[in-house]
């Protein structure tokens, strides 16, 4: 339901538009006096176009008949452009299994190149007439555009951006350029509705609004520029934003397109109201509810629920009740028929209302049948109340096996999860140990080289004459030569105790418990996960914070369970600032720090970020398996559920987040000393 108010201005907005619109009062005139079929198809369809934003009962009046006149006369093409546009309509007057089957009867029809040979001017706004080919063309990607916004509105995503790229692809094909940035604009706003990238959706925005500008037709520039200021909005833009709101507003009302201008007011409300700025939040509210009503729109709670925020604002509490109430009536109305509509629909998706009509055929069999049987006997009832006690039975059962069949594939899905997680964190340590060793073995190499090269002089002095060799220069070397020896031995060594280290955390151990200094522990997985972090991303730097108390006691844990906590904590640390740092740029300096204490018989670890932070609606959530904020293949969701485990059911401690959105994120773990 969410899905669906969020974009119920889309469905207000018809998406097309070639050729300039023909006046009513005219088209009326010729309906009239046309005595040739082709004449009254075409100027029906002119009406029912210019209703299609006004009114959609006169809109599907109109079509209705001229879809009966390309019928009677075998124009297919006719047919299916028709269909489009009532499978259109149908969408915002919230009839969607009746829109899936106009579109698709419509895209079967044009489909069919042989239908060329008796196509007639559509005669509507979104169709230009050229040659029939192209008519054609153009016919198929309204279609596929107008299908895409039907599969956005009953939460099918993924088939809408579909839709829209064959718009484009077809659009493309028959050369027109304007219908070309229409898809455009279509597919941008798909692509911040669906958080998929704002950089992308702002290209394809800007570059619809570039050809509308250029070819002169401005009826939905509006509605473009108001979608780039919603994306500005979302990228901290807001002055640039609030500048597109308004070029869209004005263009919207110059070309009297109420539904685009619906959606800036709405904007503009939103704005001002988040601003704590009442009169202008208040003024733009009313413009929204004045429009709404005169268009009828389905949007009337959203506009008196800007009404009631506005007027609470302002401290007008009699106001606010009141559109407060009316938003809620409104909305349970909407709710309720949208949600009958989307089942409808769902049950025409999947092809069942055949299915449906035979259970109901069945249904009325077995209530003549059970008129019979009450009228011969008890027994005819007892025989069917039996057999209804079967067949539920029965469904029961198959209903327990899938329910199985379901859990053992969650139950497989959830190992998988978790084995990903585990090779993530095993990623992370590897390129910390290869980062660590680095550095020793890089001495090691470099006195290696060194001692070759004093050796090399040393002999070359020792095959001179007795009379020409300089003892002292012999003595110098072979005393370097041992100095660097020793230097060879010492970073050696500390290459190989870094290995054991690293292999003593890493490896699967048997979950005992042992003393473990805390400090050593969260000191080596912090320059562990910092050098993993900087193995992927070069440019990556942060400043590192260590303030941990010398005295504290040795804790009793599992090393390699702890480390494992510790390591997924630093890494969502960095990459919080990461992600700040990619967004402000040179003037943020990230930072995470690490402290160490003990009190009340307990040791204290805290994990302190300056990133964007978590905000209050997710916090309650994060601890949750499988939830992440993470884009899709960056994270399973698995690593703070998998932390706290490790913390309060493996060591009987406690983990606590401290966060301020925009400001950064702490998180506390205390864990009991012995």
């Amino acid at each position: 339901m969410k899905r669906c108010i969020k974009i119920v201005w889309l469905l207000l907005m018809p998406l097309f538009g070639m050729a300039q619109q023909q006046s009513t009062d005219s088209l009326k005139k010729v309906l009239k006096i046309a005595q040739a079929d082709s004449a009254r198809y075409s100027a029906l369809s002119g009406i029912g176009e210019y209703y299609v934003e006004i009114n959609g009962d006169s809109a599907l009046y109109y079509l209705n008949r001229a879809l009966a006149i390309a019928k009677k006369n075998d124009r297919a093409i006719n047919e299916g452009a028709t269909l489009a546009r009532i499978g259109y309509v149908l969408i915002f007057k919230g009839k969607y299994p009746e829109s899936l089957e106009c579109f698709q009867q419509a895209l079967k029809l044009a489909e069919v190149p042989a239908n060329d040979k008796t196509i007639w001017n559509p005669n509507m706004s979104w169709i230009p007439f050229s040659t029939p080919q192209k008519t054609r063309l153009t016919i198929l990607a309204g279609t596929h555009l107008l299908y895409s916004i039907l599969a956005d509105v009953t939460g099918e995503s993924d088939e809408q951006i579909v839709h829209i790229k064959l718009s484009r692809a077809f659009a493309r094909e028959a050369g027109d350029d304007s219908f070309e940035a229409v898809a455009n604009m279509n597919l941008g706003i798909a692509y911040q509705e669906t958080n998929r990238s704002l950089d992308s959706a702002l290209l394809l925005l800007q570059n619809a609004a570039r050809t509308f500008e250029r070819t002169g037709y401005k009826k939905y520039l509006g509605g473009d520029y108001g979608k780039i200021g919603a994306i500005y909005l979302d990228k901290g833009n807001a002055d640039l934003a609030v500048q597109y709101f308004h070029k869209g507003l004005n263009l919207s009302i110059q070309q009297k397109n109420f539904a685009l201008a619906d959606f800036n007011y709405a904007a503009l409300a939103r704005y001002y109201l988040a601003k704590k700025q009442k009169d202008s939040s208040l003024y733009y509210a009313r413009k929204r509810l004045d429009i709404v009503h005169v268009m009828n729109s389905s949007n009337q709670d959203q506009a008196y629920e800007g009404l009631y925020r506005s007027y609470q604002l302002e401290g007008k509490t009699d106001s606010a009740y009141k559109y407060q109430g009316l938003a809620l009536a409104a909305r349970d109305k909407k709710y309720e028929s949208t949600v009958k509509s989307l089942a409808d629909f769902q049950k025409l998706s999947f092809k069942v209302q055949l299915r449906a009509q035979a259970l109901e055929k069945e249904r009325a069999t077995a209530q003549s049948r059970l008129r019979t049987y009450l009228l011969l006997g008890a027994m005819g009832v007892f025989m069917l109340l039996a057999a209804i006690f079967y067949r539920n039975n029965r469904q029961k059962q198959k209903a327990n096996e899938v329910l199985e069949s379901t859990l053992d594939n969650l139950k497989a899905t959830q190992t998988q999860l978790i084995q990903s997680e585990k090779m993530a964190s095993l990623g992370e340590l590897t390129a910390g140990i290869a980062h660590e060793i680095q550095n020793p073995l890089n001495f090691v190499n470099n006195f290696s080289d060194v001692n070759r090269e004093m050796l090399e002089e040393l002999k070359t002095e020792s095959e001179k004459p007795k009379a020409e060799r300089d003892e002292q220069l012999e003595k110098e070397l072979i005393n370097d030569l041992i100095e660097n020896e020793g230097k060879i031995k010492h970073h050696g060594k500390r290459a190989d105790n870094i290995v054991k280290g690293m292999l003593e955390h890493s490896r699967v151990g048997t979950g005992e418990r042992a003393p473990t200094d805390i400090n050593a522990l969260a000191d080596e997985f912090l320059k562990l996960s910092y050098h993993g972090l900087r193995a992927k991303d070069k440019e990556f730097n942060a400043e590192l914070i260590t303030n941990f108390d010398t005295e504290l006691p040795k804790a009793n844990v599992v090393p390699q369970d702890l480390g494992r906590t510790l390591l997924n904590l630093f890494n969502n640390a960095f990459y919080a600032v990461n992600q700040k740092q990619k967004a402000d740029g040179a003037d943020y300096k990230p930072m995470v720090e690490v402290s160490t204490s003990a009190k009340n018989r307990q040791i204290e670890i805290r994990v302190r970020d300056n990133g964007n932070g978590i905000p209050d609606t997710i916090k309650d959530k994060i601890m949750q398996p499988f939830f992440t904020t993470k884009p899709t293949g960056e994270g399973t969701g698995l690593g703070l559920s998998l932390s706290h485990d490790i913390v309060v059911k493996g060591h009987g401690g406690k983990i606590e987040v401290n966060t301020k959105e925009g400001e950064g994120a702490e998180f506390i773990i205390q864990l009991p000393i012995s």
